[in-house]
């Protein structure tokens, strides 16, 4: 495709999925690795996708809480179905992202390929506007999916609604899918009656050298850990974010 009918479908879909995302950065999530073969000095989505993976997961799990799904199984299959490749596949087919996808001359695009570049989309979604704005895109590209999924598991499944989920799951796949020791779980402090007790957790792990520390209270020891694990989440997504804007 000649370079300026590329451009023309980046400003296209810029405005048709309301991304709202600079050029030279859309482009970017739209560039396979294999293209530094063809201009060594070109970025590549990888950084991104890393970013929007992240993203994605707590994005699709809050969706789901908010819909009172409560279950911790439930929950974590039901993000499964939205975040695996084959969804991301489709997504990314049906945003056209095989046409424009710059790779090299040579390079057969796979499913695989869409999926990361649509997850590339949301890091970069996340690196200009922030989670808030991510949650409107998510809603625009996976709301007749993301139903679809939750009509399935209400139906199939009795224990829905039963329990409160847990993100520590989040915060233990975060650091597993980079190799690293999972976070630690300690508590901080507990004050009130033997009946009433509030209970202070700290969620602590090490990501890019720097120890992080999510905090979080609750009247179980439960409720706290998960909070914490919530906190430590979201300083895990900012460094990310970070991270990308230092490179």
């Amino acid at each position: 495709m000649p370079i300026d009918n590329k451009n023309a479908f980046y400003q296209k879909i810029n405005l048709q999925w309301d991304l709202q995302l600079p050029i030279p950065l859309l482009i970017e999530a739209l560039t396979h690795r294999s293209f530094k073969s063809v201009s060594p000095d070109a970025n590549d989505n990888q950084q991104l996708e890393i970013l929007g993976d992240a993203v994605l997961d707590l994005l699709v799990i809050d969706w789901f809480y908010n819909q009172k799904v409560k279950d911790e199984g439930i929950l974590t299959k039901s993000r499964a179905e939205i975040v695996q490749n084959a969804m991301l596949s489709k997504i990314g087919q049906q945003l056209g992202i095989s046409s424009v996808l710059r790779c090299a001359p040579a390079y057969q695009i796979q499913g695989k390929d869409l999926a990361d570049a649509v997850e590339a989309l949301f890091g970069a979604k996340y690196v200009t506007s922030g989670l808030e704005s991510c949650q409107s895109l998510l809603l625009v590209l996976f709301k007749d999916d993301l139903q679809k999924v939750l009509t399935q598991e209400t139906k199939k499944d009795p224990r829905w609604g039963r329990n409160e989920h847990n993100p520590k799951n989040l915060v233990q796949e975060f650091f597993q899918k980079r190799q690293l020791p999972s976070p630690e779980y300690k508590l901080h402090k507990k004050e009130g009656d033997e009946h009433k007790l509030t209970y202070w957790y700290a969620c602590q792990g090490t990501y890019k050298n720097q120890v992080l520390i999510g905090k979080g209270q609750g009247k179980t020891k439960k409720k706290a850990q998960k909070r914490a694990a919530q906190n430590l989440y979201q300083q895990l997504l900012r460094l990310e974010s970070l991270s990308y804007h230092e490179e």
